[in-house]
């Protein structure tokens, strides 16, 4: 079983250009892996989710399924927006990994002229193993209702 000792967001810049697609940030995940793991050379998949905050943090309900997991958020007070995920696979080679991922942010467009907003970042990250549960909504469906 892996365990996430540390989630860090390097390389912030003082200013976000809103709609572009350059890495934004850098996100320094500190990993560390069972015994057990190294020795069945265990795949995983690692999943960063960027948010800004607004107030008390939503709490993150994960929807696990292996590289397609995602991430509904359960809102205490005002809803955070969602800047940005990225997902790493990486196998249990030795007992503590750090990885590096650059990350965009989509942070969206503004209309007219350049204004500056201050961001509160966080980032959730979660990791799924090869073996494991595995979750998947059905795609919506409409039908009619006969009386």
């Amino acid at each position: 079983m892996a365990k996430i000792l540390s989630v860090d967001l390097q390389s912030v810049p003082d200013v976000i250009n809103v709609s572009d697609n350059a890495n934004d940030i850098i996100v320094e995940t500190q990993i560390q892996f069972h015994k057990l793991d190294i020795e069945q050379g265990m795949e995983y998949c690692l999943h960063l989710f960027v948010y800004d905050i607004h107030g008390e943090a939503d709490v993150p309900m994960v929807l696990p399924n292996w590289d397609e997991s995602t991430i509904v958020s359960l809102s205490l007070d005002r809803k955070d927006d969602f800047l940005g995920k990225a997902t790493v696979m990486l196998k249990a080679e030795k007992t503590n990994t750090e990885i590096k991922t650059p990350m965009a942010l989509h942070i969206g467009k503004l209309e007219k002229g350049t204004t500056y907003f201050t961001r509160k970042l966080v980032v959730f990250a979660t990791i799924a193993p090869v073996v494991g549960r595995a979750s998947k909504w059905s795609k919506p469906f409409k039908t009619q209702i006969a009386y």
